[in-house]
């Protein structure tokens, strides 16, 4: 009998588990909705490029990071493009090149996501998968 409940729960213990890994990646559909329309051109690492729209950083529009000890945020109409570094200890380093002429290096979470919609689709990217982000603009 203790044998019998024994591989009952060892065989219930085993599905929860399976089960539990059959959601991963699954539950993506569509970019967030955002305020602002952004359009730009995403470079990847692999080197494809995607035109797209509705870009956002994590359903936000801007990017948030730490310039040494502070917390700051580069809100995307300030953004001409940004290029993205190696990931080092979670992190990646990122380069903006903003309207008004200035550069600014921030450092922003790896496994962070941009989203966007392009022709085909939806589209899904973290930060240490792209390697730069061209700012078209704001569509109406």
């Amino acid at each position: 009998m203790l044998k019998r409940a024994s591989s009952v729960v060892l065989a219930l213990s085993i599905l929860v588990l399976l089960a539990a890994m059959g959601g991963k990646g699954g539950g993506f559909e569509r970019a967030p909705r955002v305020e602002k329309n952004f359009s730009v051109v995403v470079l990847d690492r692999s080197g494809n490029k995607i035109s797209g729209d509705k870009f956002s950083w994590e359903g936000r529009i801007r990017f948030s990071g730490y310039l040494g000890l502070a917390e700051v945020n580069l809100p995307f109409d300030r953004i001409k493009s940004v290029t993205i570094g190696e990931k080092r200890d979670r992190r990646v380093k990122v380069t903006a090149k903003m309207t008004d002429g200035s550069e600014t290096v921030i450092d922003v979470d790896s496994d962070t996501r941009c989203f966007g919609e392009a022709g085909f689709g939806s589209f899904k990217l973290a930060m240490d998968e792209i390697q730069s982000v061209e700012f078209k603009g704001i569509k109406q």
